[in-house]
C-alpha cells in the first residue's frame, strides 16, 4: 500500500502545484453595461505567462454607434496593447478602445473601464482618412486631426464579429499608441477582433495654410467732358475755333 501511495504522490504534487500557479479572470463578452453584466463566470490562466484583460469600446466604423465592454483571459500577458487607442476615419467614422491588462491577482480585471474620449479641438495636423470593408484601397480624403490624434495610420487586415470575417483597410488620424501595433498581431475589442496584416504609423503632417490669390486689378476709367466727343477729348474746342473766328469777322464787317 505504501509503494502505491508513493507512486501517486508525484502526480498529486504536480496537480497541486499547477493549481497554485493558475490565475482566475472574470469573463463577460460584448456587454452594453459599463460594469460588464451579466458576468459569465471565470476562466483560468497560467500565472506568470497569462493574465486578465478588460476592454471598453465605442465605434461607428460599420454604421451606427456601437458601445461594448468585455472581460476575459489572456494566454500571453505580453500580447496586444495595454493602452487607449483612438482612430478617426473621417465622415463620422471612428474607433475608441480602452484596454487594461493585469496578472497580479485573481479577478484583477474587475471594476469598470471608461471609453476613451477625444478632444474636438483641432491640433494643426492632417492625415488621409478612410475606412472600407472588403475593398482595397479605400477612397481617402485629407482630414484635419484633433486632440491627441497626432499620427497617421495606414492599416489593413481582417475584422471578426462572431462567425463573420471581413477584410478591411483603414487610414486616418490616431493616437501614438497605434505605433505598438505590428503586422500579425490582433487587437481584441469588446465588439470585434482586429487582425492586422499591414501596419504603418507615422507622425502627421502640419496643415499648410492656403494663400489667397491676389485681388484682380481694376482698370482705371477715363472721365469725359459732358457734351464732348470721347474721341476728341480736350482738343475738340481747338478744332472748332477757326470756324467761329470767321463767322465773327463776317458779322462785324456786315
Amino acid at each position: 500500500m505504501v509503494p502505491f501511495i508513493l507512486c501517486l504522490l508525484p502526480a498529486l504534487l504536480a496537480t497541486t502545484n499547477a493549481q497554485a500557479q493558475s490565475t482566475k479572470c472574470l469573463q463577460c463578452s460584448g456587454s452594453a453595461d459599463s460594469s460588464c453584466q451579466p458576468a459569465a463566470g471565470t476562466c483560468p490562466v497560467t500565472a506568470g505567462t497569462g493574465g486578465c484583460i478588460k476592454v471598453a469600446e465605442e465605434n461607428t466604423l460599420i454604421g451606427e454607434k456601437t458601445t461594448g465592454f468585455a472581460r476575459s483571459c489572456l494566454a500571453d500577458y505580453n500580447s496586444g496593447i495595454n493602452a487607449a487607442i483612438t482612430y478617426t476615419a473621417g465622415n463620422g467614422k471612428y474607433l475608441r478602445i480602452n484596454t487594461n491588462r493585469c496578472n497580479n491577482a485573481d479577478n484583477c480585471n474587475s471594476g469598470t473601464l471608461a471609453v476613451p474620449t477625444v478632444d474636438a479641438a483641432a491640433n494643426g495636423l492632417q492625415c488621409p482618412t478612410c475606412f472600407a470593408l472588403n475593398s482595397d484601397p479605400c477612397d481617402s480624403q485629407i482630414t484635419p486631426c484633433t486632440g491627441d490624434e497626432k499620427y497617421c495610420i495606414d492599416f489593413a487586415g481582417t475584422l471578426t464579429k462572431g462567425s463573420t470575417v471581413s477584410t478591411f483597410v483603414a487610414k486616418g488620424c490616431a493616437t501614438a499608441s497605434t505605433k505598438d501595433i505590428q503586422p500579425g498581431t490582433s487587437l481584441v475589442s469588446a465588439v470585434y477582433t482586429f487582425m492586422f496584416t499591414k501596419v504603418s504609423s507615422q507622425a502627421a503632417e502640419k496643415i499648410t495654410p492656403t494663400t489667397k490669390p491676389p485681388a484682380a486689378a481694376t482698370k482705371p476709367t477715363t472721365a469725359t467732358t459732358s457734351g464732348a466727343s470721347p474721341a476728341l477729348g480736350r482738343f475738340s474746342f481747338a478744332l472748332y475755333l477757326p470756324g467761329l473766328t470767321g463767322l465773327l469777322l463776317v458779322k462785324l464787317l456786315a
